[in-house]
């Protein structure tokens, strides 16, 4: 496949990922909106595998965005009883349902819309959840737009070509040669992840300069305190959730957000959480902007400075590979006639 397919497949699969991702955060709206809160027992649970993140809920394949996912079964108004499986929860809450490799069958509040194509939506999880799907939708979308960069600089670069080389047998020799393929994909790989965390981590870095000089101060409380740890042997990372009332009276949240580990050792004791509330700063009606724990600014302020700079670096390593990819693919032979 020619590093044009390439491009335009990976652009298509970074589309339709993202409109997947941005109808499911819609669908778990809806319910939210639209159903009644009841209890649902937890039935099953199934760990997913990234290389096929599917579970069959009957007869149909579920796409599942997390790393567990779980079975409920609840009796509806209809006094139908209802069960759904392939229920993504985060790994927060998987942490909360199973004691190592048990599942605990707990009785849970739950979000249903009564018809046999929406999926129930754990409340304690909301938060979590729409979290990691609005990251994950970030990255798609930073994904695709990347991908459109580079194949309109491809194609740019192609018809360049063939204008210099000229009509006929050049340009088809030209468009014919083969590509250095695994120097193409990290090329991608890099350019994308490079190009995501420079953005997002800008953004973050633009939305905490704002906040210091134009936001609102409130006292939150911390609903939630834990350490999470992604690998065996690795020093675990800190989140808390966040709830306040903002000035103009509505009950507001925020969370999982990363804090320091010195912070963490302010707000527990031995791992059990002792302080209940922290003073923050916010921006009134951005909904989407993380709030700053103002005993933990140092930290925000270095996450964002970290991100900048390691998504620059990755960014130039990508565009240097991209150099060397454009020269192997000059100087290697067409295949054409």
């Amino acid at each position: 496949m020619s590093l044009r397919g390439i491009l335009i497949v990976s652009l298509a699969v970074g589309v339709l990922a993202t409109l997947g991702m941005y109808w499911h955060q819609h669908d778990i709206e809806r319910v939210m909106r639209d159903g009644y809160s009841t209890t649902g027992k937890i039935t099953s649970a199934e760990v997913v595998s990234s290389r096929f993140p599917f579970v069959f809920d009957g007869a149909w394949p579920r796409y599942v965005d997390e790393n567990l996912s779980i079975g409920l079964q609840w009796t509806g108004r209809d006094g139908v009883q209802h069960e759904h499986k392939g229920i993504a929860v985060s790994t927060a809450y998987a942490a909360r349902v199973t004691a190592g490799n048990q599942l605990k069958l707990l009785t849970i509040p739950i979000q249903v819309v009564d018809d046999n194509s929406s999926l129930p939506v754990v409340v304690e999880d909301l938060d979590d959840h729409l979290s990691h799907i609005r990251s994950l939708s970030r990255f798609m979308l930073a994904g695709a737009g990347v991908c459109a960069v580079l194949l309109l600089l491809v194609i740019g670069w192609q018809a360049w070509s063939a204008r210099r080389s000229g009509p006929g047998s050049a340009a088809i020799a030209t468009a014919s040669r083969p590509i250095p393929f695994t120097l193409a994909m990290l090329t991608a790989v890099m350019l994308l992840f490079g190009g995501y965390m420079l953005v997002n981590s800008y953004v973050e870095q633009s939305t905490l300069k704002e906040i210091l000089d134009h936001g609102d101060e409130a006292t939150a409380d911390i609903t939630r305190a834990y350490g999470e740890v992604n690998k065996a042997g690795e020093a675990p990372s800190y989140l808390v959730t966040l709830a306040w009332t903002d000035k103009s009276g509505q009950q507001q949240s925020f969370g999982p957000t990363h804090i320091s580990p010195a912070f963490w050792r302010q707000v527990t004791r031995n791992g059990i959480q002792t302080v209940r509330q922290t003073r923050i700063r916010y921006l009134l009606g951005r909904l989407d902007a993380r709030p700053l724990i103002v005993d933990d600014a140092a930290e925000a302020q270095y996450q964002d400075s970290f991100g900048v700079k390691a998504g620059a670096v990755f960014l130039a390593f990508g565009l240097i590979l991209a150099g060397v990819t454009a020269f192997r693919y000059r100087a290697r032979p067409s295949t054409g006639s």
